[in-house]
């Protein structure tokens, strides 16, 4: 009895001591210290270094293998609600202070030891992809860059998992206490001097994995300054997701890069705005072969702080007309979204028919529907009459009075998919005067994907008396026939087509027009792609440099004058 009585205070008190050390909850042994190789199987053999990415099921058939670690990136929370069985909670704004990117190596060594890591370790990380911008790249980059050998991500991530009905569970694992020891690559982590020093190169290119309104100017999370590192290539970091949030195949990723002339040949870095997206990149690039990649950690916050002279930025010079889902959210919200300085606000709803089916489906809380041949036709029909670009000038003053709209009544439109249906609505206020005009980026498919909010009931618009002008203030902004004329034989003014190729040649008559009488194009003229070029798979406009780099080449500069039909 005495004996059994001391085996079980024994028994006690070494389970007390493991409690302490991995600070209670489940503790469970280290684990990880052979080849992945045997245990886990890459989602796809098609990506040159596709043992990094790998598929749901071998990590599932390996829960229990005490070869294996599973990381869950995500937070504290999510974590706490459900995770994969067996998984530790390992929170990346841990290892990072603000500005300045990753903590010293010593502290990185002693919170990875107190977390049970060893480099030696065969690990699994995931997130919730798109939701978690980045977090598992983020571990996987740092586990990296600290000398591990053996890190995975698991392709899909809880998004996935729990689509495809994989097990759960709910209770807190720990692992015991180890020795971290870190070796250092320093190439796979960019600085901003090192980034300064190859920013000119032609061997060189930055990935900028932030979102449109970042990268174009709008200060959202703290930046000192707006912008991007001058030369930097904006591939959004949702864009590297299918839509079940598995990792584009390796065709996809082969044509996101190398269209946007991100070639394995070159040395490639990454950033973002505090470097947890472009974590994921640096693991995209890892992916696909790229023999030399780093990620910038310490990213746009710290770049925006330094001397502006030494580390400059570039944005879109009227980035405000190109507004985001979060602005507006803040501005029915009732709040003052940056650059918003006006009394008043109307948002308008544009399809090209009225009634609009799709505004009556759900639209912007607050928002206006108005048909877009209504507004730039003088009447509500698909065909506008051939004379007509807009209605007579009085009519088009009333239709906007009919609005409720006055020449300094912020104005936001947004319409539906790639169509620069709803951009025309934009210009032709602007032509009218009024002076804040600004278009939802992406429309309304950027406000669904965002979450934002929708209504169904029709909002009645409240006509006003007086525009507070006479239409137009800028007559400047429509060009005439004879305009064109002149311009043509202008060497300082170009005239545009963003036609289809097919109409720009001849081939397609535009029968689909029944006001068309003659086939091709206007002599002298430049051709600068169909409308729908300008816009991304997403909906949202293309990036400006692209445009710039695209016109540029073909001889539409901003020292001359312009038209473009």
């Amino acid at each position: 009895m005495k004996r059994n009585g001391l085996l079980i205070i024994l028994s006690f008190l070494a389970l007390a001591a493991a409690c302490l050390i991995s600070g209670c909850g489940s503790s469970v042994d280290n684990k990880g210290s052979s080849s992945s190789a045997s245990i886990l199987v890459p989602s796809s053999t098609e990506y040159p270094n596709a043992d990094l990415l790998v598929w749901a099921g071998s990590v599932e058939d390996n829960l229990s293998n005490p070869d294996l670690l599973v990381i869950d990136a995500r937070g504290k929370a999510a974590y706490d609600q459900g995770h994969i069985p067996g998984a530790i909670n390992l929170i990346h704004n841990d290892f990072w202070t603000w500005g300045s990117g990753l903590k010293p190596v010593e502290e990185l060594e002693a919170l990875l030891g107190e977390a049970g890591l060893t480099r030696d370790m065969t690990v699994v990380v995931y997130d919730n992809t798109t939701a978690a911008w980045g977090a598992a790249g983020r571990i996987f980059w740092m586990l990296e860059y600290l000398g591990c050998n053996d890190v995975h991500i698991l392709n899909g991530g809880w998004d996935k998992w729990i689509a495809d009905g994989r097990p759960t569970e709910t209770r807190t694992n720990a692992l015991i206490k180890a020795t971290f020891t870190a070796s250092v690559k320093d190439a796979v982590r960019a600085t901003k001097e090192s980034i300064l020093a190859k920013e000119q190169s032609s061997d060189f290119v930055l990935i900028d994995a932030r979102t449109d309104e970042e990268y174009n100017g709008w200060q959202i999370y703290g930046e000192a300054r707006g912008g991007h590192i001058p030369g930097a290539v904006q591939i959004p970091y949702a864009w590297f997701f299918n839509s079940d949030k598995t990792v584009l195949s390796y065709a996809d990723l082969k044509t996101l890069l190398e269209t946007r002339g991100v070639t394995a040949d070159k040395e490639v870095a990454s950033n973002c705005t505090v470097g947890i997206r472009s974590g994921f990149v640096y693991f995209a690039l890892r992916l696909m072969g790229y023999p030399s990649a780093a990620n910038y950690d310490a990213s746009i916050i710290e770049w925006a702080a330094a001397d502006e002279t030494a580390y400059p930025m570039d944005k879109m010079a009227n980035y405000h007309m190109l507004v985001y889902p979060g602005w507006i959210e803040e501005l029915i919200a009732g709040g003052t979204p940056p650059t918003f300085e006006s009394e008043r606000y109307v948002i308008l709803e544009t399809e090209s028919t009225s009634p609009n089916l799709k505004y009556n489906t759900g639209h912007i809380p607050g928002a206006i529907h108005v048909g877009t041949r209504e507004l730039t036709c003088g009447a509500d029909v698909y065909t506008c009459p051939a004379e007509a670009n807009l209605p007579p000038d009085p009519q088009l003053q009333t239709l906007i009075e009919e609005l409720g709209i006055t020449r300094d009544t912020t104005v936001v439109v947004y319409g539906y998919g790639s169509s620069s249906n709803y951009f025309r609505v934009a210009w032709a206020l602007m032509y009218a005067g009024v002076e804040d005009v600004r278009v939802l980026n992406g429309g309304y498919e950027a406000w669904s994907a965002s979450g934002g909010g929708v209504e169904t009931t029709p909002n009645i618009p409240i006509p006003i008396a007086d525009f507070g002008a006479v239409v137009p203030v800028h007559p400047e902004y429509l060009a005439t026939t004879a305009e064109i004329q002149e311009m043509l034989s202008d060497p300082h003014s170009v005239v545009v087509d963003i036609r289809s190729w097919e109409e720009h040649t001849g081939e397609d008559g535009g029968t689909h027009y029944n006001f068309f009488t003659a086939a091709g194009h206007i002599p002298g003229d430049v051709y600068a792609e169909n409308s729908g070029w300008y816009f991304d798979a997403d909906k949202t406009l293309r990036s400006y440099p692209e445009v710039e780099q695209m016109w540029q080449d073909r001889g539409i500069t901003s020292d001359k004058m312009l038209a473009f039909y």
